[in-house]
């Protein structure tokens, strides 16, 4: 019986700790070591942190337009979106504009393409920060403003998954298959 409890213990611990590791905050500088530069539609570099893609995004080196590392992505003269593969919260990002007076404008969409949040710099400003606080964000697109725009240091938290009615039967059967195992085993 210690045997069995010790098992489960050890499974919910690590349930919890899947379950937390998801939700913690993550950090995209774009200048992690492998990434690719160049266009960033279609690939999958990083899906591992939660990016499902990006639509008209392009990676480049050091620019000193970005007020952190330098590294990001700009939007090539259109519309460019980040996409998540899972519902994201608390999402912000460092931005910078070409020129003085340039408005930088980005929006966050949920899952069925409906607005939940917008930022606009308003033409102040070289460089800022753009926050979201929606916890349904599942992309975001940020507008050219008649001039280039960039955006670094994506911070995100992933919100996390809920566990699926089948998947908690499943587990509840099978800590009655092991009660009554051990209930069979001491008779």
């Amino acid at each position: 019986m210690y045997t069995l409890i010790r098992k489960l213990a050890v499974a919910a611990t690590m349930s919890v700790a899947a379950l937390a590791a998801q939700a913690a905050p993550v950090t995209i500088t774009f200048n992690e070591a492998g990434a690719p530069l160049g266009p960033l539609d279609g690939t999958t570099f990083y899906q591992s942190y939660g990016i499902a893609g990006f639509t008209q995004a392009v990676r480049f080196g050091f620019d000193g337009r970005l007020p952190d590392d330098g590294f990001g992505i700009y939007n090539n003269g259109f519309s460019g979106t980040v996409l998540f593969g899972e519902d994201m919260s608390n999402v912000s990002m460092t931005w910078a504009v070409s020129g003085s007076g340039v408005t930088f404008h980005a929006e966050a969409y949920d899952l069925n393409n409906v607005l939940v949040a917008d930022f606009s710099s308003g033409g102040v400003g070289l460089s800022g920060l753009a926050s979201f606080a929606a916890s349904n964000v599942r992309s975001i697109v940020f507008h050219d403003g008649g001039a280039q725009v960039a955006i670094d240091t994506l911070n995100f938290t992933r919100s996390g998954t809920v566990p699926e009615p089948i998947s908690l039967a499943l587990v509840g059967m099978g800590l009655v298959a092991a009660g009554a195992a051990r209930r069979r085993k001491q008779i």
